[in-house]
């Protein structure tokens, strides 16, 4: 599940999750909880997350590929923020190639302009301080420097479905169970 900040990317990929039978596996969520431990590491994290950064190229890919060698044949899994970064795409690919399994990578297109809104209200909400105004600023160049080509690198794969994500979250969820035959 891919997108820009606030297009649902959480949201959809634990309904698809739920529908499918898989887990799912959010690179954000699992910051997050190293950053809520406390720890020298943690305060690491916390301040690329407070700032609305990417994390380093390494350890998005040692998460990632952490949960995938641990996937037995038969297990399925929704991946919600991995390969954000064109390093991290290739990786991602190449790890699934090798254990031998497909993937589909859902691209959640949404204008920034309804994300903002989306962001701040959630900031609000939830006090998210990646979803401040500067954070959120931040996090949509890093979209568009590190994010972009690592969709158009899985779009050389051949395994993008675009969504358009400005829909309500029903209709969103529809379309993707619609575009992934699971309608």
């Amino acid at each position: 599940m891919m997108g820009r900040p606030g297009a649902g990317k959480g949201t959809q990929a634990q309904l698809l999750a739920e529908k499918v039978g898989a887990g799912m596996y959010s690179t954000g969520e699992r910051c997050r909880a190293f950053a809520a431990e406390g720890t020298y590491f943690g305060g690491l994290v916390k301040k690329v997350i407070d700032a609305g950064d990417l994390m380093p190229e390494w350890f998005s890919i040692y998460l990632f590929e952490d949960k995938m060698i641990r996937l037995e044949p038969g297990d399925a899994v929704v991946f919600e923020g991995a390969g954000r970064k064109l390093l991290e795409a290739q990786r991602f690919h190449d790890t699934l190639s090798w254990i031998k399994r497909p993937y589909t990578v859902v691209y959640l297109d949404a204008k920034e302009e309804v994300l903002r809104e989306r962001l701040l209200k959630r900031a609000r909400e939830q006090g998210r301080a990646d979803d401040a105004a500067k954070a959120i600023e931040l996090r949509f160049k890093r979209f568009k420097e590190f994010t972009e080509p690592s969709i158009e690198f899985f779009r050389s794969q051949d395994v993008v479905i675009d969504i358009n994500a400005d829909q309500p979250v029903e209709r969103v969820y529809q379309e993707i169970l619609s575009k992934l035959g699971l309608s």
